[in-house]
């Protein structure tokens, strides 16, 4: 007797039609914008010239807490955050028994095992990126136990190669805060997220190439956000002694 599997790998068909955009595009505010409003507190944002992308990109973001997902597409231009699906672990988002059809319309998540499968398993959201659709994706797989970058997966240089799009950097930092790692229910904690310059990766390079690439970019940004984090407590500190 065949057991049933724990999670389904399979996207909803349903997810990127008409109705189901303009359903998810009146539930943002409820789901996505009032929540970040409420818990993020004070949020300062910082951005590059991300503004000037006007077709799909993939976004990677930094993973440290399930308030991530709500953050990076609240900061997105509204060119992109409009049309945008974002990958999810499978094995969490899609067990049976789990909303997985909430997650799929609200914040159009699509399931990624995480126990592999090879170039297949990201066959989905090329084909969305060649549909016109952008992707979110976490580059280190699982939320950090510490806040600090961890080790980059291939997926994202993949998808921005085969798809021939560019990759958008996002950071936070203080989400460790508002929702760690093992709570459910999240607090207000102050937040800072920097949107990054996008990167065109040389299509001659290889895999193992655009992820290094990708990779410092992405810590770049980081210790830029740290450094303006640094010089805003500096500020409030200098503020109080005054």
């Amino acid at each position: 007797m065949t057991s049933q599997p724990e999670y389904r790998t399979r996207p909803d068909a349903w997810q990127t039609t008409l109705p189901a955009r303009a359903l998810r595009r009146v539930g943002r505010h409820w789901v996505i914008d009032r929540h970040v409003r409420r818990y993020c507190q004070p949020l300062t944002v910082t951005r590059d010239d991300s503004r000037e992308v006007s077709g799909p990109a993939v976004v990677r973001v930094n993973h440290t807490s399930h308030f991530d997902t709500p953050l990076a597409l609240s900061v997105l231009p509204e060119r992109l955050r409009s049309k945008i699906a974002v990958a999810a672990a499978a094995d969490r988002f899609y067990r049976e028994g789990k909303r997985g059809w909430w997650f799929s319309l609200f914040y159009n998540t699509f399931p990624i095992d995480r126990r592999g499968g090879g170039a297949s398993t990201l066959d989905y959201p090329v084909s969305l990126l060649k549909r016109g659709w952008s992707v979110l994706i976490y580059p280190e797989g699982t939320r950090s136990e510490t806040g600090q970058i961890g080790q980059f997966h291939h997926g994202a240089t993949f998808l921005a190669m085969r798809a021939r799009v560019p990759v958008i950097p996002i950071v936070s930092e203080g989400l460790r805060d508002v929702m760690p790692k093992g709570q459910r229910s999240p607090r207000p904690s102050a937040v800072r997220v920097r949107v990054g310059a996008p990167v065109w990766l040389d299509h001659g390079s290889s895999i193992q190439e655009g992820t290094e690439r990708l990779e410092a970019a992405m810590r770049a940004l980081a210790g830029e956000t740290q450094a303006a984090a640094e010089r805003i407590e500096a500020a409030v500190l200098a503020g109080r002694a005054g």
